[in-house]
């Protein structure tokens, strides 16, 4: 056999390969014809109701299982030429027909059918992300349409940010000793201001007439971490004026129903993280609560004037 003959025959068997091939796997098939020119490769506007509303979702639930590091069924759903290409099976979405988009039927399936998409384990989507997709198929698959009528309103993901114990436990650590002493003391009376925070808040409405002037000057040793107070309804007197006039980082302080008068008013002037003071069934007055209220702060009940 000549060697002309030899490379005809291995040509005739490469296409007839490949042609086999692009038959087999539509995916394989598109990007041949696109890479040849006689296809065009499907793009999306950045502005378009793809880009903006459907891509986001494929991308959040879809792309682990079909993106760039793994490809089940061949099929890419983190590009829109990916996701109009399809998968080895074919098309997934038909434009115009949502019955016939094999997408759609999949991501509608309950949870416990092997089918599903996504698959168990993994966040589904809601109602409202299925009705974005079944529309934007509806309208006809675009890239470029901009706005789909009867799509649901876009709601913003709330995403809490992550909390690393090692770093909260070192904050809080100065402390700690102190704080479990006192909460041992006091029960459901001191907590942290949150999770992630080393901030104190200091319930002790919930001891009542039980909860004086001792018990607060107690929780001195805490004094620079106490950032929100109730003492409505304690005991207190303004004997506790300067051991609240040293809880320096205090931004809110409730007061009410004690016997805590003028003396006290004037004693949390120099607290410059105050934004309010509860004073209802106290024994301040306007003319003391003045200076707090020239200042910015929110003064609830009590004074003269009220």
């Amino acid at each position: 056999m000549s060697a002309l003959a030899y490379l005809g025959c291995v040509g005739l068997i490469t296409a007839l390969g490949v042609g086999l091939a692009m038959q087999l796997r539509p995916p394989f098939g598109h990007a041949v014809r696109q890479f040849v020119g006689l296809e065009t490769e499907p793009r999306a506007n950045t502005d378009s109701f793809y880009a903006v509303r459907v891509a986001p979702l494929l991308d959040s639930r879809c792309a682990g299982c079909h993106g760039a590091r793994m490809q089940k069924a061949q099929l890419r759903l983190d590009s829109f030429a990916g996701l109009m290409r399809g998968s080895r099976h074919g098309a997934v979405i038909e434009p115009g027909r949502i019955k016939d988009s094999e997408l759609f039927t999949r991501i509608s399936l309950p949870a416990s059918d092997d089918k599903a998409m996504p698959p168990s384990g993994k966040t589904p989507l809601t109602a409202d992300e299925m009705t974005v997709i079944r529309l934007w198929i509806a309208a006809g698959a675009s890239g470029v349409q901009r706005v789909v009528a009867g799509a649901p309103s876009p709601v913003r993901e709330i995403k809490l940010p992550e909390v690393d114990p090692r770093a909260v436990q070192k904050q809080r650590a100065p402390l700690a000793a102190a704080v479990t002493r006192l909460q041992s003391r006091f029960p459901g009376v001191i907590d942290y201001e949150s999770r992630s925070s080393a901030n104190l808040e200091i319930h002790a409405a919930l001891n009542g007439p039980a909860f004086g002037d001792a018990e607060l000057a107690a929780l001195l040793p805490l004094k620079d971490r106490i950032v929100w107070a109730d003492f409505s309804g304690t005991a207190i007197t303004d004997a506790s004026a300067s051991a609240l006039a040293a809880m320096t980082s205090l931004r809110t302080l409730r007061l009410s129903n004690t016997k805590v008068t003028d003396t006290t008013i004037r004693a949390l002037a120099p607290l410059k993280a105050l934004r309010s003071i509860t004073t209802a069934g106290t024994g301040a007055r306007e003319v003391a609560l003045a200076a707090l209220r020239q200042r910015g702060l929110a003064v609830y009940g009590g004074g003269d004037a009220q």
